[in-house]
């Protein structure tokens, strides 16, 4: 008795558990919480980590900063890079973020413009520990210290440890004159971005009015800078005031961050992408010198397309032209007591490789003080002097290999004695055939002086109104020597004498005399002939350098050089290919090298320009017999059409006749080709006075395509097509295949094999094959199946009928519909059809007894489906009565307990989980640059956004712009935090190509395939014949060739249909 209430309790036990489960269980199941949701599963996000690099904080102001560092090796490099400044935002310069990329290595850029390169090894060590950005070169190679991050976008290394040394390879370069001339500023959006202030645009674009060039618009930014702002130290602008405008249009003072930062600001107006960079300015000496923050500098960096980044300073000279060398000597001048003795400083830098340079210090009278023969810092001592007087120091550089160059500095030595004299300039230049008066100002005790002198240069003197003082006539007499000449002129008044030696650098004028032909054709070299000639004494220089400018109308192009021979020069030009038609002006510039007597000059001569005309037409034509129309364009170099023209066409050398451009330059001849042969067919255009004349061939050939009307192919499996080409024995023909899908074929001795990737379903494949425009043949690829019939019931029930169920489906186990089955049982005969499932029933009668009985299930066959035929075994049986009474009467009892259970406990609620989640409504968390972001958060509080650290916003949606980089975008929410990655990108262009080759290919390399050696077609078609998905590995290719090789922009759109694909071949594990 005691037992069966055991088993009547556990009964209802179990029973009343059922029914909880099956009524209460959707209310009561509930997600662990560690539960990830199906975007992160889609989309995986990267772990919050240091994976970009802020070059900087934000600076408005810069802060004194002590530190202290030995610099060794700098022999050609005077800026030292710490940040780099991208964008200008409310008053202060921001840097956007970049990727750190481990490794100490950048490759240096590929500079496409002739110039000259010098490599130095620097060491730096610091007395104080350094962590993150180093100081390093604008193209530095190689850095040596542990931890080295480097920073591409920038050019900037940087470091997560503490370190105190750390050396680098730096690589710098510089241009001749002409090829700075001719380079271009590259449209950079990312460094062009500039306050949106009218007045701040009138005044950028006032300062290079009349200015075509790019360089040269940079160079007048900077002189306007040097020349109408001051320095100021410590510059205080009012609060609530635009520190840039201040600068400009009030103070016109400000330190070198000021002059900077509206140098770039200036060059971006002007269309210059620039930005600002951080350093110090340094000795480019290879001796150790200490830096300190005194050094602490800021300049511009502006790019030009083929050079790359170049520098730009307003407090230093131009670093990009090339010289042999630099000489800066200090002080400007001394006094010194009679038979005293000084010192002066002369810094020798970035003596250029091969020069064989030295510096030579000397005397008035021409005694050598000291030479030096190494770049360097020296130190020298001069004197004594035994009387008063005017005593210059010369200081000369010079080269002692291939062209004599040279630089020389004079520092003045005053020995004071009863009366003073001081010319007016340490120096004068004095071209041959000018007079010019130079000032000798005399102060002390002087009340009628006069001037003795034997120079041949002083022609004349006289005593100076209003002040005290002698003026000196300077002339240099035809025959007199070229160059630098020291001259003693004596002063004296009242038995005292007071020697002045004065250098003068005697120079001439020079002339170009051009010959050059009347016309010439866009794309051919000429040859232009002169001389370069003294105007005063028609003596020739020996050095110098000619270059030749072409004017397009808006700016000069650098079309040839050579250097002087002696006397004559032969120059060797080039029209480009794209000039127009038309009369331009070819200016001819001679260059002496530095240091030489002779001026610059220039000359100008006109020549017909010509311009160069082609045909676009196709190399090789196969076409079936019949009438061949053969379509090309006829246009010049510059791209435009040459329109209205008459154009001749022979035919294997025999003239056939003419045909007309059209107004865009087009035409078509058609030719009639009966049978399968071969013909050359040559265009002629005889030119104008605007073009010159073209010719092109084109072989034309009627071909005879042999392929199979239809081919027959299995369902899953690829399709092979053979097939003869008659009349070419090699060639290349496309088939395409609707609605997009393009093969190509090579043709190999008149024979071809195609092979076509699986189809997913049946039916016919039109495939129509091409060679460019036209269509030698069609065919069409059969697509049919094998057929399977599963059994679906192998028990049948019923009252009075039972029903079988079969399923009907495909060789790749996809259902068929709508197919009709013939299903015999013991001798009874029915006929069904499939459902949209593929499944079709069949009704058969029950008998009393159970029975095995046999169904045969005969399938005769469609159009795209192979007949079969499939025997089963099912038993029918009547379907047992079912006791509801007493089910019934067990469930209310059920009932009964469950809810007096739950009368007397009630059960603890259990408590809600809380929820935190982050979903971006644009599908993807990755967007193009100026793309918007919506955001929605999921929570129950008010949730606040933070990006990368900073608070942005409390609600529960959001619009953001963000800039460039990956950002963290941080959710705080009471006590829950959520986080996750977005990236913003260029364009979608970069982001195809980025996931292509650093998930996509890393997956094909690990099945097997060198994909190193082989196109993004090739990868695809043996992932195909491997078995993988065709459509996906289709879209993927053709999207990435797209972002990769084509000038359109991938949209949106494409990227996510990408990515898709993406994920069904390779997974989610992937993230970039």
């Amino acid at each position: 008795m005691v037992r069966r209430k055991y088993v009547a309790f556990f009964t209802l036990i179990l029973l009343s558990t059922l029914l909880a489960s099956s009524v209460l269980g959707p209310a009561l199941i509930r997600a662990p919480p560690q539960t990830k949701s199906l975007e992160r599963f889609l989309l995986p996000r990267e772990e919050p980590g240091n994976y970009t690099n802020e070059t900087g904080p934000p600076i408005e102001v810069p802060g004194p900063t002590q530190f202290m560092l030995l610099v060794t090796g700098a022999a050609h490099t005077h800026y030292l890079r710490l940040n780099v400044y991208t964008d200008y935002v409310d008053g202060r310069w921001v840097t956007r973020n970049a990727t750190a990329v481990p490794g100490n290595v950048i490759a240096p850029p590929e500079i496409n413009v002739p110039h000259h390169a010098e490599r130095d090894e620097i060491t730096v060590i610091s007395f104080f520990p350094l962590h993150g950005n180093l100081y390093t070169s604008l193209y530095t190679t190689r850095v040596n210290a542990p931890g080295i991050e480097a920073v591409p976008e920038y050019n900037l290394f940087r470091t997560n440890l503490n370190i105190s040394t750390y050396s680098f390879s730096a690589v710098s370069y510089t241009f001749d004159w002409p090829y700075l001339l001719n380079l271009t500023a590259e449209n950079q959006t990312l460094y062009l971005s500039a306050p949106e202030d009218v007045e701040l645009k009138n005044f950028a674009l006032s300062i290079t009015s009349g200015e075509s060039l790019d360089y040269l618009k940079a160079l007048k930014i900077v002189r306007y800078l040097a020349n109408n702002y001051r320095y100021f130290e410590n510059p205080s602008p009012p609060n609530d005031t635009d520190r840039l405008k201040w600068f400009l249009f009030e103070s016109k003072a400000g330190n070198s961050y000021d002059f900077a930062s509206a140098l770039v600001i200036l060059a971006r107006l002007n269309g210059l992408p620039a930005r600002l960079v951080e350093g110090v300015y340094i000795d480019a000496v290879p001796e150790t010198q200490v830096v300190t923050e005194k050094n602490l500098h800021f300049w511009a960096e502006i790019y030009f397309e083929k050079a790359g980044w170049l520098i730009f300073d307003p407090f230093h000279p131009d670093p990009n032209p090339f010289i042999p060398f630099e000489l800066e000597v200090s002080p400007t001048n001394m006094t010194l007591s009679p038979r005293g003795y000084g010192e002066i400083t002369a810094k020798f830098m970035r003596v250029a490789s091969g020069t064989n340079a030295t510096v030579t210090v000397m005397n008035p009278t021409g005694k050598t003080i000291a030479t030096f023969e190494k770049p360097g810092i020296y130190n020298v001592r001069v004197g004594p002097f035994e009387e008063p007087g005017y005593y210059p120091i010369m200081v000369n550089a010079s080269t002692n290999a291939g062209v004599p160059q040279s630089i020389v500095h004079f520092i003045p030595v005053i020995v004071p004695g009863n009366f003073t004299v001081v010319p007016e300039v340490p120096a004068a230049s004095l071209a041959k055939g000018d007079i010019w008066w130079l000032d000798l100002d005399i102060t002390g005790d002087a009340e009628n002086p006069k001037v003795i002198t034997s120079s041949e240069l002083v022609y004349s003197w006289t005593t100076v109104w209003g002040k005290a003082g002698v003026s000196i006539g300077l002339q240099a007499p035809h025959d007199s020597r070229l160059g630098w000449h020291v001259e003693k002129i004596v002063v004296v008044d009242k038995g005292y004498r007071f020697p002045v030696y004065l250098p003068i650098f005697v120079i001439e004028r020079t002339d170009i005399r051009v010959i050059a032909p009347n016309t010439v054709t866009a794309g051919d070299s000429f040859k232009i002939g002169g001389a370069v000639s003294g105007t005063i004494t028609g003596e020739f220089p020996e050095w110098g350098i000619i270059y030749a400018f072409l004017s397009d109308g808006q700016r000069e192009i650098l079309i040839g050089y050579t250097n002087i021979s002696r006397e004559i020069f032969t120059l060797r030009a080039k029209i480009p290919e794209y000039m127009s038609p038309g009369t331009k002006g070819i200016s001819i510039y001679y260059i002496p090298p530095i240091g030489h007597p002779y001026f610059p000059s220039r000359t100008e001569t006109f020549v017909t320009v010509r311009g160069l005309a082609k045909f676009s037409v196709p190399e090789l034509v196969l076409a079936r017999p019949g009438n061949i129309t053969i379509a090309g364009t006829l246009i010049g170099g510059d791209k435009r059409p040459i329109a209205n023209v008459s154009i001749e066409y022979y035919l294997d050398g025999n003239l056939i006749g003419t045909v007309n451009s059209s107004e865009r330059g087009e035409f078509s001849i058609i030719l009639p080709v009966p049978s399968v042969e071969s013909h050359t067919l040559t265009l002629r255009y005889p030119g104008s006075s605007d073009y010159s004349p073209a010719t092109a061939e084109v072989d034309v050939a009627a071909v005879e395509l042999k392929i199979p009307e239809t081919t027959e192919a299995e369902l899953g499996r690829p399709v092979k097509i053979s097939g003869r080409l008659v009349g070419v024995q090699n060639a290349t023909l496309e088939a395409y295949i609707y609605p997009g899908k393009t093969y190509t074929i090579q043709v190999v001795n008149g024979s071809f094999t195609l092979t076509l990737e699986s189809f997913p379903t049946v039916g016919d494949r039109s495939i129509e094959f091409r060679h460019g425009a036209y269509t030698l043949g069609r065919s069409t690829v059969v697509v049919v199946s094998p057929v399977e019939i599963k059994l679906l019931t192998s028990r049948a029930e019923g009252k009075e009928e039972a029903q079988i169920r079969f399923q009907v489906v495909d060789s790749t186990n996809e259902p068929i519909k709508g197919v009709s089955l013939d299903v015999v049982i013991d001798g009874l005969v029915k006929r069904v059809m499939t459902n949209s499932s593929g499944v079709a029933t069949v009704e058969v009668p029950v008998l009393e007894d159970e029975v095995n009985a046999t169904v045969k299930v005969l399938f005769e066959g469609s159009t795209y489906y192979l007949p079969t035929q499939k025997t089963f075994h099912v038993v029918i049986a009547r379907k047992r009565k079912i006791p509801w009474l007493y089910i019934g009467i067990a469930l209310l009892i059920g009932a009964v307990i469950i809810r007096y259970r739950l009368v007397r406990k009630k059960p603890p609620e259990a408590k809600r989980e809380k929820i935190l989640k982050i979903i971006f409504n644009n599908g993807i968390p990755l967007f193009r640059e100026g793309e918007t972001m919506e955001i929605s958060i999921e929570c129950e509080d008010e949730p606040e956004l933070y990006v990368d650290g900073e608070l942005v916003g409390k609600g529960r949606e959001f619009r953001l712009k963000l800039p460039l980089g990956k950002h963290i975008l941080e959710v705080r929410c009471g006590e829950l935090v959520e986080k996750a990655t977005a990236r913003i990108v260029k364009s979608y262009n970069e982001a195809v190509v980025d996931y292509y080759e650093k998930c996509f290919l890393p997956w094909a390399k690990e099945l097997g395939l060198d994909v190193d050696e082989m196109t993004p077609r090739e990868i695809s078609t043996m992932l195909t014949d491997m078995m993988y998905p065709w459509e996906p590995l289709d879209l993927l290719t053709e999207i990435f060739e797209r972002a990769k090789y084509s000038h359109r922009e991938v949209s949106r759109e494409e990227f996510i249909r990408f990515y898709r694909a993406l994920l069904t071949l390779v997974g989610g594990g992937c993230v970039v």
